[in-house]
């Protein structure tokens, strides 16, 4: 193929797929539709995307030591600090006072034990008091006392994960031990109720934390076939789960804390099978669930949004890229959602000639309510 041709194929790709192709700042965009922004500067995205007081964004994780920021008000991307250690699959929890806590993780060569805060004030990483235990595919959540909550995770040796704990305490910098979980776990997730305590999921038996007794109790369990791979607490203190399948496509599930007990909520509209998928509560309410795949190499450009007051889910406008691996999402102060790293292109190849075009990788897109 001409690069000619090359160069006309993607503007259509782009025009069919419905994406508008965005220079520094993101051009403005219609609603329920994607805009492809400014790529990252040193690395094709991040696993994490934690929103800063300031509104910039910092991403982290997966790329060594590197970091970056990036600016809503310019849409750019900008060179940050590096980390002190190079982390894969590691925690970031923004800290009461706007500093950043990144736990855990691997330096490709064990599970980390180590974390770091970083200051955007000073755009400067220190070590801080280290975990108990390596850890990577933990999870990590603030509680109300301003204290962070990391559990699970794997430890080092071959699929050795565990059901401890652990509390940060950002006055003084030091991790101390709590009440472990019923049972071990790994990719799970840890969403902070409105009474304080903490819902633990992934599939089958749940539980819950209890700040003030430092312990975990069990809770109703999922349904069989139903996981939490994302979770996302709704404005009324319900939690959404999606995981898992129910009929023909990825199910769905809702948390009620005052009952404790599972119910069955709409499937998505298409099969998100193989995580990581990521949600986001958005400013109004809704929930936006980025990423997945289906069988096989289907990989959708679409992400789906469920309505809490209609109850089901619907498509958003076609993205850019499929989304894959660990990659960041967040929601911006102006109601936007940004989502970076793990681009999946897709290659298509003409019937007649056997040639071959590989749409282009854009690391980051906005998504627009």
């Amino acid at each position: 193929m001409l690069p000619s041709m090359r160069r006309a194929l993607t503007v259509v790709l782009a025009a069919a797929l419905g994406v508008t192709v965005a220079s520094a700042p993101a051009m403005a965009a219609t609603s329920n539709t994607w805009t492809i922004a400014a790529s990252n500067v040193q690395a094709p995205g991040y696993q994490t995307a934690t929103l800063l007081p300031d509104g910039r964004v910092l991403a982290v994780g997966g790329q060594g030591t590197k970091a970056e920021l990036f600016n809503p008000a310019t849409g750019v991307w900008s060179v940050a600090a590096s980390m002190n250690r190079p982390r894969a699959y590691a925690t970031a929890t923004l800290l009461p006072g706007g500093k950043v806590l990144v736990a855990g993780g691997h330096d490709g060569t064990a599970p980390l034990a180590s974390a770091e805060l970083y200051d955007p004030a000073a755009n400067r990483w220190t070590l801080t008091g280290s975990m108990t235990t390596g850890r990577l595919q933990h999870s990590a959540t603030l509680l109300a006392n301003g204290k962070v909550l990391v559990a699970g995770g794997t430890l080092p040796g071959y699929n050795n994960r565990t059901a401890t704990a652990e509390l940060y305490d950002p006055a003084t910098g030091r991790f101390t031990v709590t009440g472990a979980m019923t049972r071990p776990r790994a990719i799970f997730t840890l969403t902070l109720l409105l009474d304080g305590t903490v819902l633990a999921a992934d599939w089958g038996q749940t539980d819950l934390y209890d700040p003030a007794t430092g312990t975990f109790s069990p809770t109703a369990p999922l349904p069989t076939d139903i996981d939490a791979i994302s979770a996302v607490r709704l404005l009324d203190g319900r939690v959404l789960v999606v995981g898992g399948a129910r009929g023909a496509t990825t199910a769905s599930e809702i948390y009620l804390p005052t009952t404790r007990t599972w119910q069955a909520a709409a499937s998505l509209n298409y099969s998100h099978n193989y995580a990581p998928w990521n949600e986001v509560l958005l400013a109004d309410g809704r929930v936006l669930l980025v990423g997945g795949f289906g069988c096989c190499t289907y990989q959708p450009h679409v992400a789906e949004v469920w309505d809490p007051a209609a109850g089901f889910w619907t498509l958003t406008g076609q993205m850019a890229n499929a989304r894959e691996s660990n990659f960041g999402t967040v929601l911006l102060p102006d109601g936007r959602v940004l989502v970076d790293g793990g681009a999946a292109p897709f290659t298509w190849c003409d019937n007649e000639g056997g040639d071959c075009y590989t749409e282009p990788a854009y690391s980051t897109e906005i998504y627009t309510p």
